[in-house]
């Protein structure tokens, strides 16, 4: 996968997922959470485009446990500011319910979604 092609197709994802949370903020119950969805989308777009060059570099290495390394390490790393995240803002906003855990992790899947696809394109490249 190219970096032009990956990085068009992560735009494209990104406005696409922007769209759908528009539609979902119209619904009253999910209109309070708008900026935390705005955040969510913004914060797993800059995720997903902070772990590709590394994780291409990664996939061209000779070390061959370079890429899986990085991969878990990422994981992990998502996975607990994604936690942080939730956390956070339910304690500094304590909103009245967990709807806004919705649109947030619909974001989530849909960005991981992407990772996963994008991370075994790469994880196929063979070593120079």
């Amino acid at each position: 996968m190219s970096n032009r092609r990956f990085f068009s197709q992560l735009l494209m994802l990104t406005l696409l997922t922007g769209v759908v949370l528009v539609f979902i903020h119209i619904f009253q119950p999910f209109e309070p959470y708008r900026m935390l969805s705005l955040v969510g989308l913004l914060f797993f777009a800059a995720l997903t485009a902070s772990i590709y060059l590394p994780a291409a570099k990664a996939a061209l290495s000779k070390d061959k446990n370079a890429f899986t390394r990085l991969v878990m390490l990422f994981t992990f790393v998502k996975m607990f500011l994604t936690g942080a995240l939730v956390i956070g803002y339910h304690r500094i906003f304590q909103p009245a319910d967990n709807l806004f855990l919705i649109p947030f992790f619909l974001t989530y899947i849909v960005f991981t979604s992407f990772e996963t696809i994008f991370m075994s394109k790469l994880g196929k490249v063979k070593a120079r």
